[in-house]
């Protein structure tokens, strides 16, 4: 993951998304510290794909959640970053 990345990522999602979280549901969603372990090839492309998914959408980080994290928020540029890496990463693991 590059750096760029991995700066928003840790701001914004691995709270609820690692081995560790106290968020039961996001953990299990999605765990940033199962990519390149635990998930397969294609599942890790999914993932991805879901990522760029629900991040363009704006449905992460939950509203919710940012209701007492307004800091966790994503900007305009975060989700281009996030969606365009998840998307090129997971087209490079399904070889397209």
């Amino acid at each position: 993951m590059p750096e760029n990345v991995k700066a928003v990522v840790d701001n914004s999602c691995y709270g609820c998304h690692n081995s560790e979280s106290k968020n039961l549901k996001g953990k299990l969603k999605l765990n940033f510290d199962s990519f390149g372990s635990e998930y397969s090839a294609i599942k890790s492309a999914s993932k991805l794909k879901e990522i760029a998914e629900v991040v363009s959408g704006g449905d992460m980080p939950p509203q919710k959640f940012l209701e007492n994290n307004p800091d966790k928020a994503l900007t305009d540029e975060d989700k281009k970053l996030l969606t365009d890496w998840a998307t090129s990463e997971s087209q490079k693991l399904m070889g397209k």
